[in-house]
């Protein structure tokens, strides 16, 4: 049987446990399009499962960034790290590549039995995807000095050319979306080009 325990703070639902797929869309209001699912607030909370509308979302993310800051803090291994990097494991906007990132860029430090660093080799798929990755960098100058290094040698073909494009991706998505930081804008061009490199690595 599947326990889980749903709390309601601030207009913002919470869930901790594991919650069933079917379970989670009749909570989350079916297809109200104005409630968010929202896996960073959560990962902020300690819970599975966090949503609700984006202005109850940015106020539950801003009161409980101490505790989540806190909790990183006193976990193992974070004497490695510096004060960005804490910050980021905290608070940061993440997905699967720019995790693929953190954890590859600090395999020397977290891992340095391993090996090899870590296997998840995830890219970006989408503006979306490159936008969080390119906010690692941006709030973790130490993750950035070894970006290069690390994921254009280390993390197979697609990254190699993704970080051999770089630039020209970075440069293509500000131009068309300025605003993508704060998630304005749409990037078709940036899409397509991603696409475009994903694909020849892929041959």
């Amino acid at each position: 049987m599947t326990e889980y325990t749903v709390k309601e703070e601030n207009g913002c639902t919470f869930v901790f446990g594991a919650l069933p797929i079917d379970t989670l869309g009749r909570l989350t209001g079916g297809y109200d399009k104005t409630v968010v699912l929202d896996t960073d607030l959560a990962r902020m909370a300690g819970a599975n499962f966090a949503w609700g509308k984006p202005e109850d979302l940015q106020r539950a993310k801003a009161q409980y960034r101490e505790s989540a800051i806190n909790r990183v803090r006193n976990g193992p291994k974070v004497s490695e790290l510096d004060e960005e990097s804490i910050q980021w494991l905290a608070v940061g906007e993440q997905g699967r590549s720019s995790q693929a990132i953190f954890w590859r860029v600090n395999a020397h430090l977290l891992f340095p039995d391993a090996k090899t660093s870590m296997k998840d080799t995830a890219y970006p798929l989408d503006p979306s995807d490159l936008g969080r990755c390119r906010k690692l960098l941006e709030q973790v100058p130490s993750v950035n000095e070894r970006f290069v290094q690390v994921m254009g040698t280390m993390a197979g073909p697609v990254w190699a050319g993704l970080v051999e494009r770089w630039e020209c991706l970075c440069s293509t998505m500000d131009r068309e979306a300025p605003g993508w930081r704060e998630g304005k804008g749409t990037a078709a061009e940036t899409y397509r080009l991603m696409k475009e490199i994903i694909a020849e690595a892929e041959k």
